[in-house]
């Protein structure tokens, strides 16, 4: 469900349009843009080529790095059930062929109270999920809008916008007219925010036919728009542009639904492993249902959203098999080691006894404690 919540959050901003970041999204779209406006600096002192991209690559990796303890704490919760999964379908066995409601309403209770004593909790996985959301509806506005975050790209849009007014009034109304016609505008081609406001909306057809309208009277302008292309696109992709379905902007939907189905699969097996081949019906059918739907749902939500933030998605599912792969390796170690031990989430109070080291909570390890305890003192007064 916060998946599918998730996945749809670009879907939202791109049917209603680009426009500007509510009083919610805006203060976070404008921190991330400073943290990107950094790194394409940073990169961009060394390349001019591909830099959007390149810091992307950078950005999605600082987001996981921030991330990284709450999806740790999201895998060890997930790692924890996984666990608790015998002592659960004992639970269930015991009311096996039990169909009345009371029954019912007792395993439910049952399984909760466990799950509960021992700190485990199905939405375990939901934090991190629900802070990635700002996060998307951010990074669409950053990407859709690049020269609004991003000091160089909005120095090479200002650039252009003054290279359109060095050119004479007469051959600049006739070059911009059938494009601000099929935009359906009303620009002043003589109002400097007016021409950058119309720069904005252009794309690369339309610098196509301004460029031959204007031939070799557009030297100045020609090298700036080189600049922008250097900056804007990778391996012919244009990355503030929508994807579409056309080549070869149609393989970022693709790839971003082939990654989603890797992560999602990805985890399953981890979780199939842990808990010997054994799965609930339920959950298994609801899982294969989400690996279906999911890779589908994000590979076209992304087909109409800027192609960056679907690069973005895609590095982030490849960092977050990569993650989950290391996790899983450290927990498993340390349950190998006897090293792994789950605790109450709540805190202990200082006379409350220590829990002992096991994976599992018994229910009953106060009394056994106490027990032992009571037997120890009888020995002594002997």
């Amino acid at each position: 469900m916060f998946n599918s919540f998730l996945a749809g959050a670009p879907a939202l901003l791109a049917a209603r349009g680009a426009g500007t970041p509510g009083f919610i999204v805006g203060p976070i779209a404008k921190l991330m843009g400073i943290v990107y406006n950094w790194l394409f600096n940073f990169i961009y002192s060394f390349t001019q080529t591909g830099t959007l991209v390149l810091a992307i690559i950078l950005f999605t990796l600082l987001v996981k790095l921030i991330l990284f303890p709450l999806s740790y704490k999201q895998i060890k919760g997930s790692y924890r059930m996984q666990m608790l999964q015998p002592q659960l379908n004992k639970i269930r066995a015991k009311y096996a062929g039990k169909t009345d409601e009371d029954s019912q309403r007792r395993m439910a209770f049952e399984i909760q109270e466990f799950q509960r004593e021992n700190g485990a909790s199905m939405f375990a996985g939901c934090l991190p999920m629900l802070i990635q959301l700002p996060i998307l509806y951010a990074l669409y506005y950053i990407f859709n809008q690049p020269y609004e975050y991003v000091g160089v790209v909005n120095d090479v849009y200002t650039s252009i916008t003054q290279g359109l007014l060095n050119i004479d009034a007469a051959t600049r109304v006739e070059v911009l007219k059938p494009i601000i016609l099929a935009k359906n505008m009303t620009v002043d081609v003589s109002v400097f925010d007016q021409v950058m406001g119309l720069v904005r909306t252009m794309s690369a057809a339309d610098w196509n036919g301004v460029l031959t309208s204007l031939g070799q009277s557009a030297g100045e302008l020609s090298a700036i728009l080189a600049q922008k292309h250097s900056i804007e696109y990778f391996f012919g992709l244009n990355l503030v542009s929508f994807a579409g379905l056309r080549f070869p902007g149609v393989l970022v939907p693709i790839c971003a639904g082939l990654t989603t189905y890797l992560s999602t699969w990805y985890m399953q097996r981890k979780q199939k492993v842990i808990m010997g081949g054994q799965e609930d019906q339920m959950a298994a059918g609801m899982t294969k249902s989400m690996n279906i739907v999911m890779p589908i749902m994000m590979g076209v939500i992304t087909i109409n959203v800027p192609i960056a933030l679907g690069i973005y998605w895609t590095l982030s599912n490849l960092f977050s098999v990569i993650q989950t792969w290391g996790t899983y390796k450290v927990l498993e170690n340390k349950e190998k080691k006897g090293e792994l031990v789950f605790k109450d989430k709540k805190k202990k109070k200082k006379d409350e006894p220590e829990a002992p080291k096991s994976t599992i909570v018994d229910r009953n390890k106060f009394t056994n404690q106490k027990g032992a305890g009571d037997s120890g003192r009888n020995t002594k007064n002997r």
